[in-house]
């Protein structure tokens, strides 16, 4: 390898976080992982393509919403109850939706983190997208009845 070209290395098709990359640094040769190259990105990125994100959980019914996934499916819940939501990390998204609901049960999500009182899921196709900014969860966009 030391008599090749990085141009005439063989091509990866995917990396995973702890893969290492070549990097020339202020003229010195060093490594870095993946993980940490994308840790703390601070240029504009743009996407050409289709974002996909693929961290979700599904939910049948009231509980805990998760904060390590960003998106949540509310899938056909078997009673009516509350959500809740734990604190997130400043600029975090999250993504909730009832992607069915075949016996007209409603779910709400009510928490003290919230900036406003509840929201409220009632049918498929009810969404929220919320923000964490100042120790709150924002919505910020969605088709579900919010109250204060």
């Amino acid at each position: 390898m030391a008599d090749q070209k990085l141009s005439e290395l063989t091509a990866a098709t995917s990396a995973a976080a702890a893969d290492d990359l070549y990097l020339v640094q202020g003229g010195a040769s060093k490594s870095i992982t993946i993980a940490n190259l994308f840790a703390d990105v601070d240029t504009d990125v743009k996407f050409g393509d289709t974002i996909s994100i693929d961290d979700s959980e599904t939910l049948t019914g009231a509980g805990a919403v998760s904060v390590a996934k960003t998106v949540t499916l509310l899938s056909n819940p078997g009673a009516n109850g509350t959500l809740t939501i734990a604190a997130g990390s400043v600029g975090q998204i999250k993504i909730i939706v009832m992607n069915s609901n075949s016996g007209g049960n409603t779910l709400t999500l009510d928490d003290s983190d919230l900036g406003h009182d509840t929201v409220v899921f009632n049918e498929a196709g009810d969404t929220a997208t919320l923000l964490y900014i100042g120790s709150k969860w924002w919505v910020i966009g969605g088709t579900a009845a919010i109250t204060n």
